[in-house]
């Protein structure tokens, strides 16, 4: 018996529990990406009303739930449903892979959109262009991603800072000021290094940037903008980072493009004329 037939089959349960099946069984689409933690608040019934459900289920975990349901997604719906934490199997040839990859991407991206407004998109793309120099900060291999923005946006004369180990990183905090920029980039925010950095930027009046997701604990933090990663990924329990890495390339790159197309015909003519620069043969 599948999953669906056996939520619908349940006898025997308390209002809670039932609250929480009939939630499941109308936002399966939603539950495969939820933390115990946020089923419970969408569904409103406590994380013990969840564990006992899938005790009544015979599962042993909520991953084997949110599997059951992607199978039963897979099953009935024309595009395929894929586990964010476990996108592959041991059984996958390399078409499968690539063809569960490829829609990883594709879901990651449609995320990320849904959860940034054009709004925020535009009030971030004005505090890069007011700002006279950008400090980046990041950490692990968030730092590569800094990087390369910084490459894409020197390419068109805008001034970025990646600072990489914890005595620059405050070093530049400390050495900010009110026309400054910093793009703080961590996805839950739980590092002390990173509360410390936020307060001296604060201190200095600088102007902060946060890329975070919907759970991090810098969220209580006033900021000057907020851009959201996709939260499709287990944090700790999955194969890679393939959602993550993916959604802050693509916030990224379309901080890039925000800022590139304000003033389209400058900016291009800008990074030809360096081209040319560095290469006089250029034709």
């Amino acid at each position: 018996m599948n999953l669906i037939l056996k939520l619908k089959n349940l006898d025997r349960l308390t209002t809670s529990e039932k609250a929480l099946v009939d939630y499941i069984l109308d936002s399966p689409e939603k539950v495969i990406h939820f933390s115990p933690k946020e089923l419970a608040n969408h569904s409103y019934v406590s994380i013990s009303t969840i564990y006992r459900l899938i005790n009544k289920l015979d599962l042993d975990g909520l991953n084997d739930l949110k599997l059951a349901l992607v199978n039963y997604l897979n099953e009935h719906n024309s595009e395929q449903i894929i586990d964010m934490d476990y996108p592959i199997s041991a059984e996958d040839n390399h078409y499968a892979m690539t063809k569960k990859l490829k829609t990883v991407y594709e879901q990651t991206v449609q995320s990320t959109i849904d959860v940034n407004t054009v709004e925020m998109m535009a009030i971030t793309s004005s505090l890069i262009d007011k700002s006279a120099l950008i400090d980046i900060y990041a950490s692990s291999a968030n730092i590569y991603f800094a990087q390369n923005f910084q490459f894409q946006m020197q390419e068109i004369g805008k001034r970025i800072n990646v600072p990489i180990d914890d005595y620059m990183q405050n070093l530049s905090a400390a050495n900010s000021t009110s026309d400054h920029l910093a793009i703080i980039i961590s996805y839950e925010g739980r590092g002390s290094s990173v509360k410390k950095i936020v307060d001296t930027l604060k201190k200095n009046n600088s102007k902060i940037l946060l890329i975070t997701s919907k759970n991090s604990t810098l969220l209580d933090e006033k900021v000057d903008g907020t851009l959201f990663f996709s939260s499709l990924e287990n944090h700790y329990n999955k194969i890679s980072s393939f959602s993550t890495r993916m959604s802050l390339m693509f916030l990224l790159d379309r901080l890039y493009l925000s800022f590139f197309n304000q003033n389209y015909e400058k900016n291009l003519a800008y990074k030809l004329e360096n081209y040319q620069k560095m290469n006089p043969n250029l034709i």
